[in-house]
């Protein structure tokens, strides 16, 4: 069902727009959506051999592949030391890495599909609001919503772990932690198949806490769809410091874990919005 909602929802032309995070954030920039920052985009082999990192690159940063997924090729520096960025770890980040590694994206190492070529997406490192990633010690926590058309059907918190390496993914044993649409109430959390209350490294408590923000997440949510020409779409969202609410990714085939987080279908959801599904 997913799939076919996809296919009646989803051209195929802003479907390759969600995948691209440089065009994805440029229309929904146009639109006057929230994203997180941009540094510069380096997408050939000409601007790689301009670029000056030590010119061009504060002390805290993320480099991206525009067309990756589920966090591959991610590189991010948390500060600087001795002239050498550094890790989460602490462990330093040469010159040479660094360039090593947007190459690597430029070759489309990390872009996850049969594109020869891909660009190198740099942002400002994101100061997680510590109202929300108090539950969790290091790594980024972030917001998934399921929108159909303008409508955010069910939506959900993810919370790195130890065992994710701190990263907020579900799929290598993050949290995923379901909230009520009205209240923005965390009322479910889940690691794996594992039920729980409290985040397991920090012993804080998930359910019952309230997301910062929750009206605005909500407003952000459902204008990206529009925004990127998707009928059915996930949107993910971070929580900055100073900035609030930030999209970080729109995705044109969400997978659909969400559901089971919260213990709740999507299609009744649906239904209720006048979509006819067999």
């Amino acid at each position: 069902m997913r799939n076919a909602l996809i296919a009646k929802y989803n051209p195929r032309e802003a479907i390759e727009r969600a995948r691209d995070k440089v065009a994805a954030k440029v229309a929904l920039n146009a639109q006057g959506i929230a994203t997180t920052g941009t540094i510069c985009v380096i997408s050939e082999y000409g601007e790689l051999m301009r670029f000056d990192p030590h010119k061009v690159l504060p002390d805290q940063w993320a480099i991206k592949p525009a067309r990756g997924s589920q966090g591959d090729g991610i590189l991010l520096s948390v500060g600087k030391k001795d002239g050498h960025w550094l890790k989460g770890s602490g462990a330093p980040l040469t010159t040479d890495y660094v360039m090593n590694h947007i190459r690597r994206i430029v070759d489309g190492q990390f872009s996850g599909d049969s594109a020869a070529e891909d660009a190198a997406l740099i942002e400002p490192l994101i100061q997680a609001d510590p109202r929300f990633s108090s539950i969790a010690d290091g790594g980024l926590p972030d917001l998934r919503m399921i929108c159909l058309g303008t409508e955010p059907l069910m939506a959900m918190a993810r919370f790195p772990t130890d065992e994710s390496d701190g990263k907020a993914n579900l799929h290598q044993g993050g949290i995923g932690a379901g909230i009520r649409l009205d209240t923005g109430v965390i009322h479910r959390a889940m690691q794996g198949k594992k039920v729980m209350t409290h985040h397991p490294d920090t012993g804080r408590p998930i359910v019952g806490y309230q997301i910062p923000g929750w009206d605005v997440c909500l407003e952000l949510a459902s204008k990206c769809g529009k925004a990127i020409g998707l009928g059915y779409c996930g949107v993910d969202i971070v929580l900055d410091r100073n900035d609030g609410p930030l999209v970080i990714e729109v995705n044109a085939h969400p997978g659909l874990e969400i559901q089971n987080t919260n213990l709740h279908g999507l299609k009744g959801l649906m239904e209720l919005c006048g979509e006819k599904l067999g």
